[in-house]
């Protein structure tokens, strides 16, 4: 019994330390921008500290639904919903203040079934009680990122935590969240996400260690790798993945959807399922700002050079597009995805497609050869992409409908195996 009730005894311990001081002086939160707060800090953080930050770029923040939380007559947190097209989702923006600090957060409740109307009103505790699935949070500057795995509303902890076995919702207490007087700002019409009333959420315990070498592949393609795990949850992808295999099974062709909005952070919006022709085919992306497309490959098989090529092509032409979904026959999801578009002039200047008249542009020289080489479409074309600098990455979506880079890495019989990123 000892044993059993010792790893709970520590889960306690770790979550009394997020007393409202502990989450102003938290030592983890050293990625914090050290500014002078003005009169208006709803205001200082809208226009000026979220200014141009990429982990928010295309969210619809509803920014008239804030509410911010006193303690001690003084404002130590804000809080924005943020609304989203996922039945399974919950999205909020945390702005922590202390002082002359801030430090803004990302939290995710991602659920394996629905969430209703009445889970958005619900405290942090509350929705996690009713779960099963992931909850995240999210550093908005730096690499600070923690995750835990709910299972029927309580916390498993992850492999690469300290603690094992169970953690109780109700084990934190006041001692978590403190007296907070709450004051809303303003809010014109219910929110679609609204903050939770109970206060402040607390840090989950799982601490995921960022990878800070920004020349790490998995670094490089994480940004990408989120932005297709997000727009794939909405139900606009859905539909358009289940309409495209649908198209399929009837005519044994390629179908496309194309995907964009008509404002940098407007709604996501998605096309009529297009027929293409037997093995290729362009897209039609009506929107000002094209974002995604998706198109089947009728034989199982991952992205193609013609994939990686025209999407360089299109995201010249259209810097809003960073994302290619395949889907095939099996099941299997594949995006391409931008890592880097400073690349894109050299990689094509230096490896050219290969263009036979009738067929779909292929690699050339070594590129082509190196490709060839790997048996398995899948890591040859993870291969090469990283190799000759393309500025593009093949991830693949797994179990739990989040996209992963897939690494190629040399293996003990000559050849390549691959290595999912974390």
């Amino acid at each position: 019994m000892k044993k059993k009730l010792l790893p709970l005894f520590l889960l306690g311990s770790m979550l009394a330390l997020f007393s409202l001081q502990g989450c102003a002086h938290d030592a983890l939160e050293t990625e914090t921008e050290t500014v002078k707060l003005q009169e208006n800090p709803l205001s200082y953080i809208r226009k000026d500290y979220v200014k141009d930050m990429a982990v928010i770029s295309g969210k619809q923040i509803e920014w008239e639904n804030a509410r911010t939380f006193k303690h001690e007559n003084n404002v130590i947190l804000i809080s924005v919903p943020v609304k989203n097209e996922s039945e399974k989702l919950i999205e909020e923006l945390t702005f922590r203040i202390d002082g002359d600090k801030v430090s803004g957060h990302l939290w995710k409740f991602e659920a394996n079934e629905k969430f209703s109307a009445e889970d958005h009103r619900l405290g942090a505790h509350e929705i996690m009680k009713k779960m099963t699935g992931n909850v995240t949070y999210i550093a908005l500057e730096g690499s600070m990122r923690y995750q835990i795995k709910v299972v029927d509303g309580k916390i498993i902890s992850d492999i690469s935590s300290k603690f094992s076995g169970d953690g109780d919702m109700d084990s934190c207490g006041k001692k978590c969240h403190g007296s907070i007087e709450e004051v809303v700002i303003t809010v014109p019409n219910p929110p679609t996400n609204p903050q939770p009333p109970t206060g402040p959420p607390i840090p989950p315990i799982t601490v995921i260690p960022p990878t800070n070498n920004p020349n790490d592949p998995c670094t490089k393609a994480q940004a990408g790798s989120q932005k297709a795990t997000d727009n794939s949850k909405t139900q606009k992808f859905s539909d358009a993945k289940q309409g495209i295999m649908n198209n399929f099974n009837q005519n044994g062709k390629e179908n496309g959807v194309g995907m964009g909005r008509d404002t940098p952070n407007g709604e996501l919006k998605a096309t009529g399922v297009q027929e293409l022709n037997a093995n290729s085919g362009n897209i039609n992306n009506p929107y000002n700002y094209p974002e995604a497309d998706i198109h089947n490959h009728p034989g199982n098989t991952p992205p193609s050079a013609g994939d990686v090529y025209s999407m360089i092509s299109y995201h010249n032409n259209y810097p809003s597009f960073n994302t290619r979904y395949i889907v095939t026959p099996g099941g299997t999801v594949y995006a391409l995805v931008v890592t880097n578009a400073n690349l894109f002039e050299s990689f094509i200047s230096n490896y050219p497609p290969s263009q036979i008249p009738g067929f779909a542009p292929n690699f050339s020289g070594s590129m082509f050869d190196d490709y060839t080489d790997i048996p398995n479409r899948e890591t040859g074309l993870a291969h090469v992409l990283d190799k000759y600098n393309s500025g593009i990455a093949l991830t693949k979506m797994d179990g739990n409908g989040n996209f992963k880079k897939i690494n190629a890495k040399p293996n003990s019989n000559g050849g390549y195996s691959q290595t999912p990123c974390p």
